[in-house]
């Protein structure tokens, strides 16, 4: 599975209302004729779910493309806050390089493009989802590791597989952050993410979203496509996607 079986066309308005609305996951399954079709079932978000943005920005792409990856392009983890909401924490966002917390839910209706998320195999238990919540306050407002990210981009670039068995590793407590390295730092301190497989210095949001090189799939379903309505709209034979009434 790769992304590019989603096609995408960006026919955007902003939204009225920022409380809790609606919203649902597709998955693609074989149809008649070979072709595929995309099931849809109600999303309600949990703790630990991955979130996987693509703003379709060529610049941001081709720079992935330097660092041996490509899209999805961010990612960022959900939480529940003390008083049961749910949020989602990410680094380097909005043009601005720190750590934020967004509202999950003004944060997915509001994102101008695609949207995949991996939910958990099993729900975390409440001493997992306090770990998680206590990890994530923690590095609000941190800054953006912007030298380890252009280190990705050199030829000394963490993800050459000379480097993974000597230097790979998951730090749970950095200064500064990439939103991948995060993510994962935040898995593994929830107790989701083994960091003897999964190095987060190592990895990059296509590794948290296709089981390509480091498989996730013991901990996480298949990527799904979020979706703001019950049935995807089609223009043109494109799904549309991103900000809509």
């Amino acid at each position: 599975m790769t992304s590019s079986l989603i096609a995408m066309l960006f026919l955007f308005s902003p939204p009225t209302d920022l409380g809790e609305r609606p919203a649902y996951l597709f998955k693609m399954h074989p149809g008649p004729d070979d072709k595929v079709r995309y099931v849809g079932q109600r999303y309600h978000a949990q703790p630990g779910d991955l979130i996987l943005f693509d703003d379709h920005n060529p610049l941001t792409a081709r720079i992935y493309q330097c660092c041996g990856t490509g899209n999805p392009l961010h990612a960022g983890i959900v939480f529940q806050r003390k008083d049961g909401s749910a949020a989602v924490l990410e680094a380097g966002t909005n043009a601005v390089m720190k750590v934020f917390v967004f509202d999950l839910d003004e944060r997915l209706h509001d994102f101008n493009g695609t949207i995949l998320i991996r939910r958990l195999q099993k729900p975390l238990g409440e001493e997992q989802a306090t770990q998680l919540r206590d990890f994530a306050l923690a590095q609000e407002g941190k800054p953006y590791a912007l030298g380890r990210a252009i280190l990705h981009a050199s030829p000394l670039r963490p993800r050459n597989p000379t480097w993974t068995q000597p230097f790979g590793r998951t730090v749970l407590d950095r200064d500064r952050w990439i939103c991948s390295e995060l993510v994962v730092a935040a898995a593994t301190t929830a107790g989701v993410l083994d960091p003897n497989e999964h190095p987060a210095n190592m990895m990059l949001p296509r590794d948290l979203c296709y089981d390509e090189r480091y498989d996730l799939s013991k901990s996480y379903q298949p990527p799904a496509l979020w979706y703001p309505r019950a049935e995807l709209e089609y223009v043109d034979g494109a799904v549309r996607v991103g900000v809509m009434k």
